[in-house]
């Protein structure tokens, strides 16, 4: 039998919602585990065998007491449950006592050999419950309130892990935010002053300004003579680290240990090619258009050896000469959609979008223009905008990033591609849109140079893309700023980065998200088999390695290759192969080898 990960269905639980005029948070669970490509299906209770190691309660809602009964017996046999926010009926037939219901807290991990990649702040969370710690359950988290966030509990034969926030909940909310409809509030201490009478993603942060950011390491604090001026006087609080990513990450570890415990390999599909552990990306915005700044940025990007994502913006444009020039330099043709009200098309609204798209095709010559980043971030409502850019065929928008010196690093939680939950109107769905954040622009001008290895480091360490954004004016004007561009090329690729473009990441994600992966264990062998329905080259399949074991024989059909890798803290056999439309199999022999041999 094959390992797979067991959802149970909740498709009573979506109706009510949906009718309710509230948002099925837990339809969510598809585009987490969708994005890492870990095995799932969908079943009731009743369809749980011993074959299922691991089993998710997304959402107790409309589980009556006869599926909790079934999920009870089921763990009691040997599985282990996983409960996602509130137990609902489970609470009751597992003996779990709920103390307090959060809407906006932070979760604090215990020192547990559980977590291999342990959160080192407390995580902001959106919804969810705090239990009582009883006789015999291991606290893996705690709230603010000191209330138990996480428990996990030996049931019979089985394990249940009753996760108390609201997992679902907060990654999209961190992710996406809240609808933009005013100004956010500023910080307190006057380093991000979003109350600019401009409407844009950080207006509707979840992160907050006071609790989630940091100086960055090595940094003296914040002198209380600060002025947001430009170039910034010193560091100032950033988001430092990625919540969402975080609460993905916790999730998979989770899944991950409860698998194994079995004996069970849980696979999944390496998030960038074999041998890459994270990507670096540079786009360029094309502001005031003047060709001496145009110019002056290729220059630069060619001595930093980087191909960007260039994001052309409406009026204007640099003349045919440049944009050719562009063009066959290697770089990315985007758009940067203006709603700065600086011409009669400068406005939000689909018809002023459409309308710059095409002009941007025009100018540029590019008819397949894939990506867009929104002009100064700007931001209206929830997500519209994504329904604007399936219509036009954009497949990868950058917009929600900052705008202030102290929105710099994870304002939105994440170095990863995503596809974004869309609003009650589009019934919660996927939206055909990749979200690419942005993390910070122009170091040494808009953003203090201390942000950059912030970025890098935590980009790395959860394997997504760091994200910098330069303007052509100040690559030509501040030398400072265009030495950070040198710079921060050379150093991401010390840490075994690659620079790719917005397509590029989009056409790697989009393809990856076609192949579906399996493992059955024979006695001595795992049988892996892929299913693409793309061509990928040096596509990595990661194998959880059982400990003190190391791999003793690998036999596959076709072409392939072995390595040991660590990826969220927790080390993987990489199976390095080139993936093609259709069905490929490997066989990998692995046991225990006792130490030194």
């Amino acid at each position: 039998m094959t390992t797979s990960i067991a959802l149970i269905r909740a498709d009573g639980a979506t109706a009510r919602a949906h009718a309710e005029g509230r948002h099925a948070w837990w339809l969510y669970v598809e585009e987490i585990l969708g994005h890492q490509r870990t095995p799932f299906f969908w079943c009731e209770p009743d369809g749980l065998t011993a074959a299922t190691t691991t089993a998710v309660v997304s959402t107790t809602e409309n589980l009556d007491h006869t599926a909790a009964e079934r999920l009870h017996e089921w763990t009691e046999q040997g599985g282990t449950l996983l409960i996602v926010g509130a137990p609902g009926t489970l609470g009751e037939r597992f003996g779990l006592d709920i103390v307090t219901t959060l809407g906006d807290s932070h979760v604090t991990f215990a020192s547990n050999e559980i977590w291999t990649q342990r959160p080192p702040v407390a995580l902001h969370a959106l919804g969810g419950v705090g239990y009582r710690l009883e006789s015999g359950t291991d606290s893996l988290g705690t709230w603010a309130d000191g209330s138990v966030a996480i428990i996990r509990r030996s049931v019979g034969n089985g394990v249940l892990l009753a996760l108390g926030p609201d997992l679902w909940q907060s990654v999209v909310r961190i992710q996406q935010g809240f609808p933009v409809h005013a100004d956010g509030e500023p910080a307190q201490d006057g380093t991000a002053p979003i109350d600019d009478g401009l409407l844009k993603a950080e207006d509707g942060m979840a992160l907050s300004l006071e609790d989630d950011r940091a100086i960055p390491p090595g940094e003296p604090e914040l002198g209380d003579d600060y002025e947001h001026t430009y170039p910034p006087p010193s560091a100032v609080p950033v988001f430092h680290e990625p919540h969402a990513d975080h609460w993905r990450s916790v999730l998979h570890q989770l899944l991950w240990e409860s698998t194994a415990s079995r004996g069970k390999v849980l696979p999944w599909l390496s998030y960038w090619p074999a041998g890459i552990p994270a990507i670096a990306h540079m786009s360029h915005d094309a502001d005031i258009n003047d060709v001496e700044d145009g110019l002056a940025a290729l220059v630069a990007f060619a001595e930093a050896d980087v191909k960007v994502t260039w994001c052309q913006v409406h009026p204007g444009g640099y003349g045919r000469d440049l944009h050719r020039a562009i063009t066959l330099a290697g770089h990315e043709n985007a758009l940067h959609y203006n709603a700065m009200d600086d011409s009669d098309l400068a406005t939000w609204g689909w018809p002023q979008m459409r309308a710059q798209y095409a002009w941007a095709q025009a100018v540029t010559g590019e008819e397949d223009i894939v990506s867009n980043k929104n002009h100064y971030t700007r931001w209206e409502g929830w997500t519209e905008f994504y329904s604007w850019c399936e219509q036009l065929g954009i497949k990868i928008d950058q917009s929600r990033g900052p705008s202030k010196q102290g929105t710099v690093g994870f304002p939105f939680g994440t170095a990863h591609v995503t596809f974004p939950m869309g609003d009650l109107d589009a019934g919660n769905r996927l939206m055909n849109v990749l979200n690419l954040p942005l993390h910070t622009q122009d170091l040494a001008w808009a953003g203090h140079v201390a942000v950059r290895d912030v970025v890098l480091e935590a980009a790395l360490a959860h394997h997504g893309v760091a994200h910098f954004l330069y303007h052509g004016p100040h690559l030509r004007k501040r030398p400072l700023t265009r030495a950070s561009c040198l710079e921060v090329a050379g150093l991401a690729r010390e840490r075994g980065m690659q620079w790719w473009t917005s397509r590029e990441i989009n056409s790697w994600e989009r393809a990856r998200r076609t192949v579906d992966v399996d493992v059955e264990q024979r006695e001595g062998s795992w049988h892996v088999r892929a299913r693409s329905g793309a061509h990928l080259t040096q596509a990595a399949i990661l194998l959880p390695v059982p400990d003190g074991s190391v791999v003793e024989e690998f036999e596959l059909d076709g072409r392939g290759s072995l390595d040991t890798v660590v990826r969220h803290g927790r080390q993987f056999l990489e199976l390095a192969v080139d993936l093609e439309p259709g069905v490929l199999a490997w066989t990998v022999r692995i046991g225990a080898s006792p130490a030194g041999r």
